[in-house]
């Protein structure tokens, strides 16, 4: 089994490359992984995805999506057939949470999403954009959180956050530091 950090790494990679969808997979484990540290779990459930992004959104959105708000849209037909009751208006929570446990559930991300470089979420040509930092927001989440101040990673890697760039190795469980940063830019 990879430890946190090694699958953080992995993300890190297809994310440098810009390959957003190969991204997204590692890092929704990495965030399955926190949740069952920090709920101390064996497993992960639906529940305990909602509540990992629900106390992490402030960084999530922070992160991964300052100019993609405000939701709700209606969801693709494509996302419909997926998940037959998600055919009303969602607000962007509820469409992560999809992409979440179904990525999971299929190890790879469903073919209604992918992403754009817009910063939005958009839909077109039967599919949800979702915007391609949103995977730095979810990587984040995963980073700074405490559970994981054990966790180590090559000194060649590193994170954006805003202007500051810094080597994650050094970010592992540090919430302080992105909540310092995120106080300095919101006021």
């Amino acid at each position: 089994m990879s430890t946190v950090g090694e699958i953080v790494q992995e993300a890190v990679n297809f994310m440098n490359s810009g390959s957003y969808e190969l991204a997204f997979v590692p890092t929704v484990v990495a965030i399955g992984e926190t949740a069952k540290k920090a709920y101390e779990k064996d497993s992960a459930s639906e529940i305990d995805y909602r509540r990992f992004l629900k106390e992490n959104w402030p960084l999530i959105t922070f992160m991964g999506m300052r100019r993609a708000l405000p939701l709700p849209m209606n969801v693709p037909f494509g996302l419909r057939r997926i998940v037959p009751s998600f055919n009303v208006h969602h607000g962007a929570e509820e469409i992560i949470l999809l992409a979440i446990r179904e990525t999971l559930k299929f190890n790879k991300m469903p073919q209604a999403f992918t992403f754009n470089s817009t910063g939005t979420f958009e839909i077109k040509d039967g599919r949800l954009l979702l915007p391609s930092a949103l995977v730095c927001g979810l990587l984040g989440s995963v980073i700074f959180h405490p559970s994981n101040k054990d966790e180590v990673i090559g000194d060649q890697y590193w994170i954006s956050i805003s202007d500051f760039k810094m080597f994650v190795s050094e970010l592992f469980g540090r919430k302080d530091l992105v909540e310092r940063i995120m106080k300095f830019y919101l006021e």
